[in-house]
C-alpha cells in the first residue's frame, strides 16, 4: 500500500478514534457531552435545501441516517487533516514527521474550523458566541483538539520505520 495512503489511513482514523475516546472519557469522568454528529448529521442534510445553521426550530431526534452521515463525515474530516500532511509537507515529511505540522493542522486549522464552521453551523455562533458557556465551549474544544493533534503526531511516529 502507498505510504502516503497508509499515513493519512492511520493517522486520520486513528487521531478521530482517539478523540472519540477521550470525549467518551469526558462523559463517564465529568459529565461532559461530546458532539452528537446526529445533529450534524441532520444540519449536512439540511444544506442542500439552503439551511446552513441547525436550529431547534422543528426539531426532530436525529434519525439513524442521520446519525450515520454525521458520524462519517467525522471520520472524513478526520482523514482530510491526515492527507493534508503528505499534500503540503511532501512523503519525505512522512519519514521524519516533526510536531510544528501537527501543531498548525492537527490543532490550530481543526481548531479554527470547530469554532468558526461547525459550532456557528449548530447554532452556537463564531467562536461559540451564541452560547451561554462561550469561554468553557472554548476551553473544551482547544483541550479536545490538543489531543486529536497529539494522537495524530503519535500515530505519524509509530508509522516511521526505523532502521535495523
Amino acid at each position: 500500500m502507498d505510504t502516503a495512503l497508509t499515513f493519512t489511513l492511520v493517522v486520520g482514523i486513528g487521531a478521530t478514534v482517539a478523540l472519540d475516546v477521550w470525549a467518551r472519557q469526558l462523559r463517564r469522568w465529568l459529565g461532559i457531552a461530546g458532539a452528537d454528529w446526529g445533529l450534524v448529521g441532520q444540519w449536512l442534510s439540511g444544506l442542500p435545501a439552503g439551511r446552513l445553521v441547525h436550529t431547534s426550530d422543528g426539531f426532530e431526534i436525529p434519525s439513524r441516517g442521520e446519525r450515520a452521515l454525521g458520524w462519517t463525515f467525522h471520520y472524513l474530516v478526520g482523514l482530510v487533516y491526515a492527507a493534508a500532511y503528505p499534500l503540503v509537507w511532501g512523503t519525505g515529511f512522512l519519514a521524519t514527521p516533526s510536531p510544528g505540522p501537527f501543531v498548525l493542522v492537527g490543532f490550530g486549522l481543526s481548531t479554527l474550523a470547530g469554532l468558526c464552521v461547525l459550532t456557528p453551523a449548530m447554532g452556537g455562533g463564531l467562536f461559540a458566541s451564541r452560547t451561554s458557556d462561550q469561554g468553557r465551549r472554548i476551553a473544551l474544544i482547544l483541550l479536545n483538539h490538543a489531543v486529536f493533534a497529539g494522537a495524530q503526531y503519535a500515530l505519524a511516529l509509530g508509522l516511521v520505520t526505523r532502521p535495523t
